[in-house]
Protein backbone atom coordinates (compact mmCIF):
# COMPACT_ATOMS: atom_id res chain seq x y z
CA UNK A 1 0.00 0.00 0.00
CA UNK A 2 2.96 2.29 0.33
CA UNK A 3 2.39 5.02 -2.06
CA UNK A 4 4.47 5.16 -5.30
CA UNK A 5 5.79 6.77 -8.04
CA UNK A 6 8.02 9.89 -7.90
CA UNK A 7 9.50 11.76 -4.61
CA UNK A 8 9.46 15.64 -5.32
CA UNK A 9 12.12 17.97 -3.68
CA UNK A 10 9.94 19.99 -1.23
CA UNK A 11 10.32 23.73 -2.93
CA UNK A 12 8.26 25.97 -2.68
CA UNK A 13 7.49 25.77 -6.79
CA UNK A 14 7.13 21.85 -6.22
CA UNK A 15 4.79 22.29 -3.71
CA UNK A 16 2.84 24.91 -5.19
CA UNK A 17 2.57 22.72 -8.38
CA UNK A 18 1.22 20.09 -6.62
CA UNK A 19 -2.34 18.60 -7.61
CA UNK A 20 -5.50 19.64 -5.74
CA UNK A 21 -6.80 15.97 -5.56
CA UNK A 22 -7.83 14.66 -2.80
CA UNK A 23 -5.43 11.59 -1.84
CA UNK A 24 -2.33 11.07 0.67
CA UNK A 25 1.23 12.07 0.73
CA UNK A 26 4.50 11.26 2.69
CA UNK A 27 7.35 13.81 3.71
CA UNK A 28 10.73 12.56 3.84
CA UNK A 29 13.65 13.95 5.52
CA UNK A 30 16.68 12.59 3.04
CA UNK A 31 15.61 9.27 3.00
CA UNK A 32 13.56 8.89 6.06
CA UNK A 33 9.94 9.02 5.96
CA UNK A 34 8.74 11.78 8.62
CA UNK A 35 5.02 12.21 8.40
CA UNK A 36 2.05 10.56 6.33
CA UNK A 37 -0.61 12.45 6.10
CA UNK A 38 -3.95 13.00 3.96
CA UNK A 39 -5.27 16.31 1.77
CA UNK A 40 -8.83 16.58 1.54
CA UNK A 41 -11.68 18.87 -0.01
CA UNK A 42 -11.14 21.13 -2.90
CA UNK A 43 -7.50 21.82 -1.85
CA UNK A 44 -6.64 18.79 -1.44
CA UNK A 45 -2.88 17.66 -1.17
CA UNK A 46 -0.80 20.70 -2.51
CA UNK A 47 -2.74 22.81 0.77
CA UNK A 48 -1.72 19.99 3.06
CA UNK A 49 1.98 20.12 1.90
CA UNK A 50 1.73 24.26 1.54
CA UNK A 51 0.49 24.07 5.31
CA UNK A 52 3.60 21.43 6.15
CA UNK A 53 5.93 24.01 4.35
CA UNK A 54 4.89 26.85 5.87
CA UNK A 55 5.07 25.60 9.16
CA UNK A 56 1.61 25.30 10.14
CA UNK A 57 1.64 22.01 11.37
CA UNK A 58 5.16 22.75 12.98
CA UNK A 59 8.63 22.48 12.95
CA UNK A 60 8.96 18.56 12.25
CA UNK A 61 7.40 18.47 9.08
CA UNK A 62 8.81 22.21 8.44
CA UNK A 63 11.75 20.33 8.08
CA UNK A 64 10.93 18.25 4.84
CA UNK A 65 13.46 17.44 1.98
CA UNK A 66 10.58 15.54 -0.19
CA UNK A 67 7.21 14.02 -1.10
CA UNK A 68 5.13 11.40 -2.35
CA UNK A 69 1.62 11.98 -3.12
CA UNK A 70 -1.14 10.13 -4.71
CA UNK A 71 -4.69 10.39 -5.36
CA UNK A 72 -7.44 8.30 -2.76
CA UNK A 73 -11.01 8.15 -3.26
CA UNK A 74 -10.89 7.62 0.54
CA UNK A 75 -8.15 9.66 1.98
CA UNK A 76 -8.71 8.77 5.45
CA UNK A 77 -8.96 4.89 4.66
CA UNK A 78 -5.75 5.39 2.60
CA UNK A 79 -3.99 7.15 5.32
CA UNK A 80 -4.89 4.64 8.33
CA UNK A 81 -3.58 2.28 6.27
CA UNK A 82 -0.37 3.26 5.23
CA UNK A 83 0.64 4.41 8.90
CA UNK A 84 -0.43 0.91 9.93
CA UNK A 85 1.61 -0.48 7.79
CA UNK A 86 4.51 1.99 8.53
CA UNK A 87 4.31 1.06 12.30
CA UNK A 88 4.04 -2.86 11.67
CA UNK A 89 7.21 -2.63 9.10
CA UNK A 90 9.15 -0.20 11.46
CA UNK A 91 7.50 -1.00 15.24
CA UNK A 92 6.50 2.93 15.71
CA UNK A 93 5.33 5.71 14.02
CA UNK A 94 6.82 8.33 11.46
CA UNK A 95 9.01 10.83 14.01
CA UNK A 96 6.31 13.47 13.03
CA UNK A 97 3.16 11.66 13.52
CA UNK A 98 4.22 10.06 16.51
CA UNK A 99 4.80 14.02 17.74
CA UNK A 100 1.32 15.10 16.62
CA UNK A 101 -2.13 14.85 18.13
Amino acid sequence: MSISGDTYTSTEENVNKAPTYEGVYALYDGNECIYIGRGEGKEGVRARLQAHQRGDEGKCTQSATGYKRESSDNPKIAEGLLLQEYKTEHGKLPRCNDIMP
